[in-house]
């Protein structure tokens, strides 16, 4: 632990220049005793830190610095050949220069480490799209990311889930998120930060302003409250009979309401538990399925799927021009 906080403390030099001993200890959370007792092993090291004292000191590295690149171990070799990083590579324009360093480090590792890495890479392959999954279309990525990198203002036209039309928005970028396949913008819109799929972003415009973004953001903290939010949500729990064979096409097609995964019901075959955002959504998926599953609860959920299923019916027929069951029914229409 001492030694990675050693390794933390030179990387934090490097980034920020001078920093004060209180500073240091805020984010390594240590105290300003250990901060000092870890000063003194840096330079025994050789490393070249030194203090500045009085009104804006603190502690510095010599200006040119530059450590000398670790040497891998076997595991963080073969860690960093498969961690799958060229499709991220590749959606942000990096595609060829990602392969290139690794060429170059794969020709600069030890024999045994080489050997290693090529025997993993004849082995492991990883693809996030499987199948069926076509990629997302990412025109907006590039322009994005440069408004990102810049930290430049831009205003957006988005097509929110909600929405029946795109709409404009100006924004304040903060970062890119890639959550498993997906990737995000998340951005301050009038003082909020919010996440924007970057699929659903159809035009960039850059206002040529600096973007309103806080100098001690931590982009991670910002996604993990934002999921935690998400995830503590207000949600409804269902109740569904599933053939399981179906179930995993069950799932896919609710993944957009869904929070977390089914739960099975002890002692009912085919009987799951699931807690969703939405019953109208998750009603509006499941018609489609038929008499394949069956709703067990609620009784919201169980109605919305019939008032869907039976609307749906006295559309298609009025548009097939066959009369409304419901209309003969009530003797509105005799014929």
């Amino acid at each position: 632990m001492r030694a990675d906080r050693l390794l933390q403390i030179v990387q934090l030099l490097r980034r920020h220049g001078r920093m004060s001993a209180a500073e240091l200890a805020r984010r390594l959370e240590v105290t300003k005793r250990t901060v000092l007792r870890d000063m003194e092993s840096l330079s025994g090291a050789g490393i070249p830190v030194y203090a500045e004292r009085g009104r804006g000191g603190g502690f510095a590295l010599l200006p040119g610095f530059e450590p000398d690149a670790e040497q891998l171990t076997a595991e963080e070799a073969r860690a960093l050949f498969v961690a799958g990083g060229r499709g991220t590579a590749e959606a942000l324009g990096l595609g060829s220069s990602f392969c290139s360093a690794l060429h170059k480090l794969s020709t600069a590792l030890p024999d045994d480490q080489h050997r290693l890495v090529t025997h993993v890479q004849d082995r492991i392959v990883l693809d996030a799209g499987g199948w069926h999954r076509e990629p997302a279309v990412l025109d907006a990525l590039a322009a994005v990311q440069a408004a990102v990198l810049d930290d430049e203002r831009i205003r957006i036209r988005y097509q929110s889930r909600q929405a029946t039309a795109p709409g404009d928005r100006t924004v304040d970028p903060w970062g890119l998120l890639q959550v498993g396949t997906t990737w995000y913008l998340v951005a301050a819109h009038r003082g909020r930060p919010r996440s924007y799929r970057v699929s659903r972003i159809s035009a960039v415009r850059r206002l040529g302003e600096p973007s309103r973004r806080p100098p001690d953001l931590d982009l991670r903290r910002v996604w993990r409250q934002m999921r935690d939010d998400f995830r503590g949500a207000p949600a409804t729990e269902i109740v569904l009979r599933v053939p399981r064979p179906r179930l995993s096409l069950v799932l896919r097609s609710l993944a957009v309401t869904a929070l977390g995964d089914p739960e099975p019901v002890a002692g009912e075959p085919d009987v799951y538990r699931l807690r969703v955002r939405s019953v109208e959504g998750a009603a509006a998926m499941l018609v489609g399925f038929g008499a394949e599953v069956d709703a067990l609860a609620p009784a919201e959920l169980r109605d919305r799927i019939i008032a869907i299923a039976e609307a749906a019916g006295a559309h298609h027929r009025t548009a097939a021009g066959q009369p409304n069951p419901a209309e003969v029914l009530d003797g509105r229409n005799p014929c």
